[in-house]
């Protein structure tokens, strides 16, 4: 398998390269060092010069899509245009993955809470017409921390020009499930002082998320089956708002302050039919389980303080930051057991209550050294004070045995030194560093459920890259990097939620699970096409993940860190000016996975992938026509040991808009969405283990959106932020972590 996948990688390289050689002769008289998105038309008397905006643009450590150069930005949200920004995929229920498998969200260059909680709801929400671009950091260096996921999602909101004025965006949305939403971003500068304000509201509609899903198990001990039929509807809401200012002392000295957050809440209701077969296939015990979230939300509050001061010497910066953040969630649950017909429990309702809380205090300082013309020193240090908390009850109507009243804390310490070198010359850029981290935690019960317990930890990671600008139009990356996974609060606690067929609960024994990936991407820039190519290959050898068990008709569900994990995969992204008013872009994946459970003896692998593809058309009457193609969940999707899932059917979505007004400040777009299909489809199945199981879900899905977006006032100022900042990268299992 790794001869074919280097073999693999070797020859799309040479073809790419091949290629872009070729292409770059056709190219060179024409190139600016841009990227391509939507066509300038300049006419010079009989020429006609077309080329297109910079929109994909590769870095030593990152790839940025520009978001401001997308003309769909106006009236979209940011979660559609993650589905265009390379090495990133939404799939159907807007999960999302970055290069192929977990990440983190930043913003601005500095962990944001209020986008790590719930991503899919608040990217959903929020505009894109607020962000500057979307930086990828597949390789993040010793500067972040060792701590999280092998990817960064940097969401880089528009600021640093500044001139005298006020400016802003309002927008509009409604669609036909009934689904408004609206948005706002504010600045305005007087002197030295800058302020930015941005808040949006979405209320989403009960039959946007309403699903029906089809579930078959078998056990594998009796061989008794389970089946069950289950429906939901979700109305929901959610509001964000985020307040930026900067200070500018002098020249050299800047002051940035921010505070900002998000609520959200949704109610669920919904029923489940379960019926029990024996092996024969004569009927054991079935009943109806009708449910109700009626408080099910949380919200998330943060601040930051930044100081940044520069010297007279070129590119050498220190910056103090501190910031606070809390994030909480709570969660009301009850359940009613009706139709019973030999129920194999004594209860015929239960409720589950839950809240969780997250404090979190980080100090961090970041020194900035130019050594001579080549040479650039970064080194720096952090704290981090961590302090969770969560307080669980489940009762039982007619057991009141088994009702369960358990609380949880969960303190942590992080201590952090990295130290990064880089060196560029000419068309190389050579980067490496190592970090250090201490960590201690302590875990106990207030209520005396369990002995505290605690570990220190000590961790140091090194990463290393090559950058290495082959031409003009051509770069090339190779780059390696490790990276941490500490378990949450959500993933330690050992709180057990019983219900009538599943059993879940913590494992407080957790430790950290250590990434390496290695990575090579090769990108072509061109004034008419750009494509990027790149190869990942990541390894993890003791994988926290899902432990699941099953016996005497029930199915428990734990952590542990027992799994290996192995990921060789080519992802890809192109743009290419078909003709001076067509354009397509195209974006996705394939990659083969590949994992393994010692403990239990079992290996799942197989091969999955994901497209997005759009072509937009000018057309008369400043028109602007587009076809949209996105398909997620293609083969076999692996995310565990036991199974895979995968999403038979393509979205297709079409789209019209049009500007208007002076310097085109109304935008109004009209588009549908799922066209060939009503609802969309995937199906689950757990093939090995304690039980086989396949599953069949689908949710509405066709609508058609009206979106309306206007801007005031100068355009150009903008909130100024330091180049550094606070940068936790996140747990796996915490309240931040939730996808």
């Amino acid at each position: 398998m790794s001869r074919f996948i280097m073999m693999t990688v070797v020859a799309m390289l040479t073809a790419a390269n091949a290629l872009a050689q070729g292409i770059a002769g056709q190219e060179e008289e024409q190139q600016d060092s841009v990227a391509v998105s939507v066509s300038d038309t300049i006419a010079l008397k009989d020429v006609e010069v077309v080329t297109m905006r910079q929109l994909v643009k590769t870095m030593d450590d990152r790839v940025a899509y520009n978001v401001q150069a997308d003309p769909e930005a106006r009236t979209s949200t940011v979660l559609d245009m993650l589905r265009k920004v390379p090495l990133v995929s939404v799939d159907g229920e807007d999960n999302i993955r970055v290069n192929g498998g977990s990440f983190k969200i930043y913003k601005n260059g500095h962990p944001d809470p209020s986008l790590s909680t719930n991503p899919r709801e608040v990217l959903r929400a929020m505009p894109a017409s607020m962000i500057k671009r979307i930086e990828v950091i597949t390789e993040p260096g010793a500067r972040y921390d060792a701590e999280g996921a092998t990817a960064i999602l940097n969401i880089v909101t528009v600021e640093g020009v500044r001139i005298e004025g006020v400016n802003g965006t309002v927008s509009a949305a409604i669609n036909t499930f009934g689904t408004p939403n609206a948005s706002a971003y504010v600045a305005a500068r007087a002197g030295k002082f800058t302020l930015g304000a941005t808040g949006f509201f979405q209320k989403q509609a009960r039959r946007m998320f309403a699903s029906e899903d089809e579930t078959w198990m078998t056990y594998k001990d009796t061989g008794a089956t389970m089946y069950n039929h289950y429906c939901n509807q979700q109305p929901a809401w959610v509001y964000h708002l985020d307040l930026n200012a900067s200070y500018e002392l002098d020249s050299l000295n800047l002051i940035t302050a921010s505070f900002g957050g998000y609520r959200y809440g949704l109610r669920i209701d919904g029923n489940s039919h379960i019926e029990y077969h024996d092996a024969a296939g004569q009927l054991l015990t079935s009943y109806d389980n009708p449910f109700k979230l009626p408080r099910y939300g949380g919200m998330t509050w943060n601040g930051r303080a930044d100081w940044e001061h520069r010297t007279s010497r070129k590119d050498e910066v220190l910056t103090a930051s501190y910031m606070f953040s809390t994030t909480g969630q709570h969660e009301e649950q009850h359940d009613s057991l009706i139709n019973l017909v030999n129920p194999p429990f004594d209860y015929t309702s239960y409720s589950k209550w839950g809240k969780e809380r997250f404090i979190e205090h980080t100090w961090q300082l970041d020194y900035q050294l130019p050594l001579g013309e080549h040479h650039l020193l970064e080194v720096g240090g952090k704290y981090i004070l961590r302090l969770n908390k969560s307080h669980n009850r489940m009762n039982y109507d007619g057991a009141a045995a088994l009702d369960t009243d358990t609380r949880f804390k969960h303190n942590m310490h992080v201590g952090a030194a990295y130290a990064s070198w880089r060196y560029q010359v000419g068309d190389f850029t050579l980067r490496g560093g190592v970090r250090y981290e201490y960590s201690h935690f302590l875990a106990s019960y207030p209520n005396g459920d369990g002995e505290a317990f605690g570990r220190d930890l000590h961790d140091v990671v090194p990463s290393a890259s090559v950058h290495w600008q082959l031409s003009p139009f051509n770069s090339l990356r190779l780059s390696w990097a490790t990276s941490l996974n500490r378990p949450g609060i959500n993933f330690l606690n050992p709180a057990v939620k019983r219900y009538t067929s599943t059993i879940e609960y913590g494992n407080p024994h957790l430790s950290s699970a250590r990434n390496n990936m290695l990575s090579i991407n090769f990108q072509h820039t061109g004034s008419r096409l750009t494509f990027n190519v790149k190869p990942t290959l990541t390894l993890t050898n003791n994988l926290i993940g899902t432990y699941r068990t099953a016996r005497d008709g029930i199915v428990y569900l734990t952590n542990s860190n027992d799994c290996r994990y192995l990921m060789a995969g080519v992802g890809g992204f192109l743009q290419w000016m078909m003709t001076g008013k067509t354009t397509l872009v195209m974006n996705g994946e394939v990659c083969y996975k590949r994992y393994r459970n010692p403990s239990q003896n079992l290996t799942n692998s197989g091969w999955g992938g994901n497209l997005y593809a759009q072509i937009s058309q000018q057309l008369p009457w400043k028109l602007r026509a587009t076809a949209t193609c996105m398909w997620y969940g293609i083969g076999h999707d692996l995310s565990h040991v036991y199974g895979y899932s995968t999403m038979p059917n393509p979205t297709i979505m079409l789209g019209l808009s049009r500007s208007f007004l002076k310097d085109n400040r109304l935008t109004v777009r009209l588009s549908a969405n799922s066209v060939l299909n009503k609802y969309q489809v995937d199906k689950t199945y757990v093939t090995q283990g304690d039980y086989v199981q396949h599953g069949k879900g689908h949710y509405n899905q066709r609508n058609v959106q009206l979106s309306l977006s206007y801007a005031f006032g100068s355009s150009n100022t903008r909130v100024k932020q330091t180049d550094k900042t606070v940068e936790n990268d996140d747990l796996v299992g915490g309240l931040r972590s939730r996808n």
